[in-house]
C-alpha cells in the first residue's frame, strides 16, 4: 500500500523532471508514510526516501525502516532539514518538488541553503493522487461514517426542547469520540431555527424552541480519515414553506447521488441537483457546490461543481450535499458521502435522509 503510494510520486517526479521532493504537510507525510504525528519531513528522490523527525517521534518513526525509509532525526530544527537537503541534493540548478501549503517562513529558511535549485508545486498532484482511494483508505472512511451514523441516532434520541446549540454539538463529538473517533473531522456545525439559513453557522447558547429546524453538518476522523454527513430535521411540525423546501432538498439530493458514478463529470453531477433547485424557484437559495472529496482532509479533489471538469473515477469519494438557505426562514440541507463506482455509487452514511419531526 505504502509503495504503490510513493511509486505513484515517483511517477510525478519523472513526468515534471524532477530530481526529488520535499514533503512537509501532515496529510501528505500521513499519506506516504502512515505516520500521523508532526513535524516531519519526507524527502522522495528516485530510489530513496528519507523520513526525519524529532526526539519525541523517533521510535515510533522507527518502524517505517521495514517500508524501505531511511529515519533521520532532527536535532537542530530547520539546521539539521537543510543539511539533510544538502547531503541528498549535491548539484546545483535541479528541479525539485515541494507544496506551496508550505509556510512562508519554512520555506523562507531552506530556500537560501538551496540557492540555484527550481522550486516546482506538486501538492495538485498529490491531491489528484489521494483522490482515488485504497482498500485501506475506504475501510477507515467506512468506518468514520458509521461512528458519525451512531451520533446522529443517539441525538434524534436525546435531543429536546430547550437544549442549546453548544449541548448539541458536545454531545456529538462525545459520542463520536466515545465509538472510536479521534477527535471530530472539522468543528461541527449544531444549528437552529432562522440560524439554518447559514451554511456554516456556528452554533451558540440559543435554545431549540417548538417547530425550528435543526441541521447537523458533522463527521468522525478514524485513523486519520474523514467523514462528512449533514441532516436537517424538525422540533414539531415545521412551516409549509420548510417542508416543501425539505422535500425539494431530499428530490435534489436523491438524484444527484443516483447520477454519481465512474466516467460523470463533476459539473454535471452538480448539475442535476442545481437544476431541481431551479425549477423550483430556489436556485439564489443554493449558493455553493453540490459535493467535495473527503480523505485525510474534509475539503479534497474531486469537486461537484459548477466549475469542475474533473471525470470521476472508480473509488474517488465525495459528498453529495445540495441545500436551499432563506434568510429569515431557515434552510435544509441533506449530505452523504459516497464512493464512486461502476454504475453507480455507495453511499457511507446510512442515516435516513427522509423528513423527521420530533
Amino acid at each position: 500500500m505504502i509503495r504503490t503510494r510513493i511509486n505513484s510520486l515517483r511517477k510525478t517526479l519523472v513526468e515534471k523532471n524532477l530530481e526529488g521532493a520535499i514533503i512537509t504537510s501532515r496529510d501528505n507525510t500521513m499519506y506516504l508514510s502512515e505516520f500521523n504525528g508532526t513535524d516531519s519531513v519526507i524527502v522522495i528522490t528516485s530510489d530513496k526516501i528519507y523520513f526525519a523527525t524529532d526526539f519525541r517521534y523517533i521510535e515510533t518513526a522507527s518502524l517505517l525502516s521495514s517500508k524501505g525509509y531511511e529515519i533521520i532525526l532532527i536535532e537542530e530544527g530547520i539546521k539539521s532539514i537543510v543539511e539533510l537537503l544538502n547531503n541528498i541534493f549535491t548539484s546545483k540548478g535541479l528541479r525539485i518538488g515541494f507544496e506551496k501549503t508550505m509556510s512562508y517562513g519554512y520555506f523562507d529558511s531552506i530556500k537560501p541553503a538551496l540557492d540555484g535549485y527550481v522550486f516546482v508545486d506538486i501538492y495538485d498532484d498529490l491531491l489528484k493522487i489521494r483522490s482515488v482511494k485504497d482498500e485501506v483508505e475506504l475501510e477507515r472512511m467506512s468506518k468514520a461514517a458509521s461512528i458519525a451514523d451512531l451520533a446522529f441516532s443517539h441525538i434524534l434520541k436525546t435531543v429536546r426542547i430547550g437544549m442549546s446549540e453548544i449541548e448539541i454539538a458536545a454531545e456529538l463529538e462525545y459520542v463520536m469520540k466515545r465509538n472510536g473517533a479521534s477527535y471530530p473531522a472539522f468543528d461541527t456545525i449544531a444549528i437552529s431555527g432562522k440560524k439554518t439559513s447559514m451554511p456554516h453557522g456556528v452554533p451558540d447558547n440559543k435554545k431549540l424552541q417548538i417547530h425550528d429546524a435543526v441541521t447537523l453538518d458533522f463527521g468522525a476522523n478514524y485513523k486519520g480519515y474523514c467523514s462528512d454527513m449533514t441532516r436537517t430535521f424538525f422540533m414539531g411540525q415545521p412551516s409549509d414553506e420548510l417542508e416543501k423546501i425539505y422535500r425539494i432538498v431530499y428530490r435534489a439530493q436523491k438524484e444527484a447521488q443516483d447520477y454519481v458514478k465512474e466516467g460523470i463529470s463533476g459539473y454535471s453531477g452538480d448539475k442535476v441537483a442545481r437544476d431541481i433547485i431551479e425549477k423550483e424557484g430556489y436556485g439564489k437559495y443554493f449558493g455553493h457546490s453540490t459535493g467535495h472529496g473527503v480523505g485525510l482532509l474534509i475539503h479534497e479533489e474531486p469537486r461537484l461543481s459548477i466549475k469542475s471538469k474533473t471525470v470521476l473515477k472508480k473509488n474517488m469519494a465525495v459528498t453529495v450535499e445540495p441545500g436551499i438557505y432563506v434568510p429569515d426562514l431557515g434552510g435544509v440541507r441533506i449530505e452523504n458521502t459516497v464512493i464512486v463506482e461502476q454504475g453507480g455509487c455507495t453511499a457511507l452514511n446510512h442515516s435516513d435522509k427522509e423528513l423527521i419531526i420530533l
